[in-house]
Order: C-alpha cells, then structure tokens, then sequence
C-alpha cells in the first residue's frame, strides 16, 4: 500500500480527526502513551488539543522509526534542558 493510499483509508475510516480512545486503538497502545505521543511530537493535536490529527496517525504508521527517533531526541532535550540540532 502506498503511504496516499494509506492516509486516504484512514481518512475514510476515521475522518481528519479523532478522538485520543480512538488513535489508541488505532496505534494498539494506551491512552497515556497517546497522551505522550503527542508531548513529543510523534502525533500531532488538533480542534484546540481535543482531538488528534488523523494525518499524523497515518505518517507515525508509515515511517514509526523515523518519528521514534525524533521524539527520542526531543525527550532527551527535555531531560536536560538544552537545544540540540537535529
């Protein structure tokens, strides 16, 4: 499946927003690992930080490595309060 017609399913499935129970399900994890997802950026927020953006559901699932890696990063410099370039 390519990643257009990954995110066009998902958009089918569960419209451009969801609920946190509802990306939880979807990811196969816990709403408190949701909730940490989007603290450091592996997903994103959206309609004010009530819903999550379905969009960035569909890139975690295409590219997970890429996005751990990158929210790896960022707790790190939240850990020890420095900018580092990534």
């Amino acid at each position: 499946m390519t990643k257009n017609e990954r995110l066009d399913d998902m958009l089918d499935r569960y419209g451009e927003v969801c609920k946190r129970a509802v990306a939880a399900k979807v990811l196969g994890v816990s709403a408190p690992t949701i909730t940490q997802m989007l603290k450091d950026g592996r997903i994103r927020t959206a309609c004010a930080g009530a819903m999550v953006d379905v969009r960035s559901i569909a890139e975690y699932v295409m590219e997970p490595e890429e996005k751990e890696e990158a929210a790896r990063i960022e707790r790190i410099k939240q850990r020890r309060g420095t900018r580092w370039a990534v």
